[in-house]
């Protein structure tokens, strides 16, 4: 309807849907076993995060994905404390118990980058979906991330494949609308939509790469992780499963086990 009397207005619109998590992850913080509890202020907002382990003699952090938090990757947490990294886990702005209403791929790649700089530097990242791209983002950015392991799950790897699913979800046909919204990126960033993909990012990773995908993933579409397989980059290795979807891969035995002894 307010396209109807601004295809502007309604591609603003659509941007701020796009970027708000209207499912939140609601728990107590008392389900974070063996955790300490720590903060980080970040754009005026207060951001809730945990540490498994501290004093271990490396670092690992674990970034959640959209309408996730931190409390899905706790498992992990414990099995990397036990390999004898100190751990963190936060909840993105937004999401869990973090403060905040809105949240888009800059600045989860900057909070990242807050994180590391407050609490890192970090020898590992361990990352789902949106997440994914985030830290990928970040890493890319780094001057030197040579000795950095990152094991990406089912990464958003492709930010425009995300967005026309959005807009097929949200019937967003109007031409003029979908071009307000990607007007919308680029006066925000200052980046044209391709910028925000991990094939954009891979020259300038240098460190070792474990990515895990799954066949059937309907919210993140395997092609972009065979896209990037063709590269043939040497720091990149590739796990793919069949069945599990977007989200029950993150807790199968054999793909966790897989992560733990990679990082």
């Amino acid at each position: 309807m307010l396209a109807l009397y601004s295809k502007n207005k309604a591609g603003n619109e659509a941007f701020k849907i796009f970027c708000t998590p209207h499912f939140r992850m609601v728990y107590e913080g008392s389900q974070i076993e063996n955790a300490e509890h720590i903060s980080l202020e970040f754009q005026g907002l207060n951001t809730i995060g945990y540490r498994w382990n501290k004093g271990g003699s490396k670092k690992a952090l674990i970034v959640h994905g959209f309408r996730s938090s931190s409390i899905n990757f706790q498992h992990f947490a414990t099995k990397l404390a036990a390999k004898g990294y100190e751990v963190m886990a936060f909840d993105a702005p937004a999401h869990g118990l973090s403060e905040g209403k809105m949240l888009n791929a800059v600045d989860y790649k900057n909070y990242i980058a807050a994180v590391n700089q407050q609490f890192g530097p970090f020898d590992a990242y361990l990352c789902h979906s949106f997440g994914g791209l985030a830290v990928s983002m970040n890493l890319a950015e780094m001057a030197d991330n040579k000795k950095i392991r990152t094991a990406l799950i089912a990464p958003a790897a492709n930010s425009k494949q995300l967005i026309e699913s959005f807009f097929k979800e949200m019937h967003i046909a109007n031409k003029k609308v979908q071009e307000h919204f990607y007007a919308t990126i680029n006066k925000l960033s200052g980046k044209d939509i391709e910028w925000f993909s991990i094939k954009r990012c891979v020259e300038d990773i240098q460190g070792d790469i474990f990515w895990i995908h799954d066949t059937n993933d309907h919210i993140t579409p395997i092609n972009d992780a065979l896209e990037i397989q063709k590269m043939k980059q040497p720091n990149f290795r590739f796990m793919f499963t069949n069945g599990l979807g977007h989200r029950r891969i993150y807790r199968d035995s054999e793909v966790i086990s897989a992560i733990v002894d990679f990082l």
